[in-house]
């Protein structure tokens, strides 16, 4: 009788007084939380594939047993398997735990759970915020020129803005296209932070009429990206490049040679470097101005030129005007000038002509009678 009593009061004492153990157990484990969430990409792009690292704290006095972690989410999918092997985490000390996910999903904030599980006393629950931002990086033409001139170098400046809330790392920058070359092939710039751009300037010379596309690579995490833009390309007439124009033009024939005369005068907007002028098919280069070298004209400048030359076929001579602009291109332009006609015979002569020396003659007779007549009739 007095040994049931005594079971009695032991199993009473035992419903209505939790075990210390029990009771020591969900005391530590209260003592675990969740001090820090790190994410890479901080921010995803749809369909990436990035990591999600959960760190937590014992910061009790005692040592807890965990028998589980993971994560679960309806619509984020988690790629890594949950930690099963019981561990410890000891008083005071720190553990951390990392999970690969997919966000095979739309734009939106997304909230996955950490979960652990105590083997002794009950789970940590964490909702996880993730972002997915489907904002890709925006390419802009800062400057190109309005026409585009084969085989010309030319200028572009390309703008690469990041929208996103969180940096991109190792973009690079290159031109393409058909027919195109461009200098420096491709531009590193690396990392671009949060609602930060970064300018780059390409040489582009393009041989033929093409699309021009931008290409920018960058990694969103360890998700690689590209975003392309397209210029079309029509080769045509720079309006700016220099502009030579002969003016004042004179033409006088000594013999059988031609002189050329006039001026040359730079009507565009950029320096003509090298200018020579010299006659065309259809004539033939004569001493002393075979060619004529002007060397450079600024924008609005002009120089005189001389060029002599013989011809026996025809009444057009075709004069050619070459230069180079500051890249080294070689330009030429053609001008056909009249030759003014002149009937045979109609040549210069180094004595006097006869006509002129009868003139003399008749006028020194007239002048003579009458300074005779004068004299007789005093």
């Amino acid at each position: 009788m007095k040994s049931s009593s005594l079971l009695l009061v032991f199993v009473a004492a035992m419903v209505l007084f939790p075990p210390v153990f029990a009771f020591e157990q969900q005391s530590a484990a209260a003592q675990v939380m969740v001090t820090n969430v790190s994410m890479d990409p901080q921010a995803f792009m749809v369909d990436d594939t990035g990591t999600v690292t959960v760190e937590v704290i014992n910061s009790g006095a005692q040592s807890v047993a965990i028998s589980r972690v993971t994560m679960y989410d309806e619509k984020i999918k988690i790629e890594s398997r949950a930690y099963d092997t019981t561990m410890y985490l000891g008083a005071g000390n720190r553990m951390t735990f990392t999970f690969t996910v997919s966000a095979f999903v739309p734009d939106g904030i997304y909230y996955p759970v950490f979960s652990m599980d105590f083997r002794d006393a009950g789970y940590l629950r964490y909702p996880v915020k993730l972002q997915v931002q489907n904002k890709p990086l925006k390419v802009s033409i800062l400057s190109k020129p309005d026409v585009f001139t084969g085989g010309k170098k030319e200028k572009m400046e390309v703008l690469i803005g990041n929208p996103r809330d969180n940096a991109v790392s190792g973009v690079i920058v290159y031109p393409s296209g058909e027919g195109i070359e461009a200098s420096p092939s491709s531009i590193f710039i690396g990392m671009i932070a949060p609602d930060q751009s970064q300018k780059v300037s390409f040489s582009i010379t393009p041989h033929q009429s093409t699309d021009l596309e931008i290409h920018v690579d960058y990694m969103n995490g360890i998700n690689a990206h590209t975003e392309v833009i397209r210029l079309p390309i029509d080769l045509g007439k720079s309006k700016t490049r220099a502009d030579p124009i002969l003016s004042n033009i004179l033409i006088e024939k000594s013999g059988a040679v031609y002189s050329l005369t006039g001026d040359v005068n730079n009507a565009g907007l950029e320096v003509a470097n090298a200018v020579v002028i010299t006659t065309g098919d259809g004539v033939t280069p004569m001493d002393p101005y075979r060619r004529y070298v002007v060397g450079t004209l600024q924008p609005d400048d002009f120089s005189s030129f001389e060029v002599t030359f013989s011809t026996e076929e025809t009444n057009i001579v075709p004069v050619e005007v070459s230069y180079k602009d500051n890249d080294g291109n070689l330009y030429t332009s053609t001008t056909l000038i009249d030759i003014p006609l002149t009937k045979s015979g109609d040549q210069k002569t180094d004595g006097v002509p006869m006509e002129m020396i009868a003139v003399i003659l008749v006028c020194a007779a007239v002048i003579g009678g009458i300074v005779w007549y004068s004299w007789r009739k005093r």
